[in-house]
């Protein structure tokens, strides 16, 4: 579970639990089927969260 990153969305955006769920996990599969093709999508949590490549880890979990 990402939760620094689930944080961040609930503090900042003002997200219910069940949202941020959501959206990471939208953000997992993204992550999930780049790498699948081969790309190294350093900047996905910008994309997705507006948040830095520091955070890359808390999405990947059990991915990498």
């Amino acid at each position: 579970m990402s939760y620094a990153i689930k944080k961040v969305l609930m503090e900042r955006d003002q997200m219910t639990s069940q949202e941020a769920d959501e959206q990471i996990a939208e953000a997992k599969a993204d992550l999930e089927q780049r790498l699948n093709d081969g790309e190294m999508p350093m900047n996905i949590c910008e994309e997705w969260f507006g948040l830095e490549p520091d955070y890359l880890m808390d999405l990947a979990g059990d991915l990498m």
